[in-house]
């Protein structure tokens, strides 16, 4: 069996690995515009993130505030009833009682 027939010419070889680097060199320009796109992509969805999540703190949910000033006006009645409702002063002994019949 002879050997020079199935391995081919010198030149087809050369111009094999030749078109073979080209098409790595072809996926590699491929690969990183793939990776620049995922990554703007990213980077817009966490602007939108943050943009959402500002947004959010600037709302204010007015339930929400209306049961908070609720709840403190119903703990300050209950702070200022106790606070001025002093227990009844007992009347002394033997004071004047004007009595008209």
């Amino acid at each position: 069996m002879r050997t020079d027939i199935t391995q081919g010419s010198p030149t087809v070889a050369t111009s094999a690995a030749s078109a073979a680097f080209q098409v790595a060199v072809v996926q590699q320009k491929q690969f990183e515009e793939t990776l620049e796109r995922v990554s703007e992509k990213q980077i817009q969805a966490v602007k939108e993130n943050i943009r959402k999540a500002e947004r959010v703190d600037d709302v204010v949910d007015v339930n929400k505030a209306e049961k908070t000033l609720a709840s403190n006006k119903t703990e300050s009645s209950v702070s200022e009833s106790s606070e001025s409702s002093d227990p009844p002063v007992a009347e002394s002994i033997g004071s004047k009682v004007n009595v008209s019949v």
